[in-house]
């Protein structure tokens, strides 16, 4: 990743909580894993999964790109979860996890395609038997299909348990009108 965008992300996370709090759909889904044993937030950002995930019985690991997303993950957590600096693109996931949750980090777009395909067989390898991919993209039908279609012909042990639609409203730091974005919570479950 270009050290330019590294810093813009850095500078952007300097603003506490900027994309709001974690998805009560995703909390609900984690609530209902009985057994919870490990987590990985791959794109975490400033932590708001992650937390949340710390918060519900999952040993978690935040992986970012931003240094200060990191630390802000770190130290709201009182060192619980685990923080890991790194691009997730060239991160090495170095043990199986139970739940990988990816927000807002795959975009399906031509020029991502090779990464995330080369991701995805590192998520599948670590995966444990029963283990779950969450996917949280912008919604857009076109990545959704892409998606399902990519899981179904290059990912056949991971299957597709559902998607839902997610609406997340939030304030901006710096802003005095909320804000919505539109969500789609892909579950796929090796």
């Amino acid at each position: 990743m270009e050290i330019d965008k590294i810093r813009d992300w850095d500078q952007f996370y300097e603003n506490k909580n900027t994309f709001g709090d974690s998805y009560k759909e995703l909390k609900v889904f984690l609530e209902r894993i009985v057994d919870k044993k490990n987590l990985l937030d791959l794109g975490s950002g400033q932590g708001r999964n992650a937390l949340m995930a710390e918060t519900l019985g999952f040993d978690v690991t935040a992986v970012d790109v931003s240094k200060v997303g990191i630390h802000q993950t770190v130290s709201s957590s009182k060192g619980k979860v685990k923080g890991v600096v790194a691009d997730i693109y060239k991160y090495t996931i170095d043990q199986p996890y139970q739940v990988v949750i990816l927000d807002a980090v795959i975009h399906c777009q031509f020029e991502d395609l090779d990464n995330e395909s080369l991701l995805f067989n590192q998520i599948e390898a670590s995966l444990v038997k029963n283990g779950y991919i969450l996917l949280i993209t912008h919604q857009w039908n076109m990545r959704e299909q892409h998606l399902k279609s990519l899981f179904n012909k290059d990912y056949p042990n991971l299957k597709l348990q559902f998607n839902q639609h997610i609406t997340h409203h939030y304030l901006p730091p710096n802003e005095t009108e909320e804000h919505t974005m539109e969500m789609s919570m892909m579950c796929f479950q090796k």
